[in-house]
């Protein structure tokens, strides 16, 4: 019984050590959303305000979808890559400015 119990204690212990390391490794290689949020509204293209964030499922995986709000009363959506925190497009890109409904990973020409 001693034994189990150990073994039990042994795994739990190892669970709660490994998920702050996998959370700090995804962090340290920018996938966190907050992370990328911060970068991108340091980046004068995107500058203006978030007024929405979804996760949308691609045939390669999946990306953050974050519409911003510009100065000029325009909506760009923005498209991150979650394991990287890099803008991988974004509306303006993909379509010239003036469809935001296209998507990078949907097949769009």
């Amino acid at each position: 019984m001693r034994k189990l119990l150990a073994l039990l204690v042994i795994v739990l212990v190892a669970g709660l050590v490994a998920i702050p390391v996998q959370h700090a490794a995804a962090q340290s290689r920018g996938g966190d959303l907050s992370g990328a949020l911060e970068r991108l509204q340091n980046n004068p293209r995107y500058q203006g305000r978030i007024i929405g964030t979804q996760i949308r499922r691609t045939q390669s995986g999946a990306l953050y979808e974050v519409q911003i709000l510009r100065s000029d009363d325009r909506v760009i959506v923005v498209y991150i890559d979650p394991a990287t925190g890099g803008v991988v497009g974004d509306s303006e890109r993909r379509s010239g400015g003036n469809n935001s409904s296209r998507r990078p990973g949907r097949g769009n020409k």
